[in-house]
């Protein structure tokens, strides 16, 4: 699939500062210092665990074979609008880790927002 915004060959501090722009736009005044990832964790997750976040139109571009790695990490309360807990940034990619597809913030209700798609690109 041809889908999603090309990582190949980048480490998670390299990613981290792809996905900065679009994360500092959605608790203001987030950033990331140059070297710092804001991921701090890594998934291995079947398309039946991912189902739910990935928009519907895109479903028929995955099988239920389909594995994807889930990067996340959390945004300090600093950046979280004066709120008591944090947030938690996520991205999906494929299995390998060469393609970005969404960039997600979950709440600490447990919503999750998509702040970038990067299916639709």
């Amino acid at each position: 699939m041809g889908k999603g915004l090309c990582i190949k060959n980048l480490d998670v501090v390299e990613i981290s500062q792809m996905m900065k722009t679009y994360v500092a736009g959605y608790p203001t005044g987030y950033s990331l210092c140059a070297g710092q990832s804001m991921f701090s964790e890594n998934y291995l997750l079947h398309f039946e665990e991912v189902k739910d976040i990935v928009p519907v139109e895109y479903h028929h571009h995955f099988t239920d074979d389909c594995k994807f790695n889930g990067l996340s990490g959390y945004i300090p309360n600093d950046y979280a609008e004066h709120q008591s807990n944090e947030r938690i940034v996520m991205l999906l990619t494929d299995e390998h880790r060469q393609r970005a597809f969404l960039l997600l913030v979950q709440e600490s209700d447990n919503s999750t927002t998509i702040i970038k798609d990067f299916l639709s690109t």
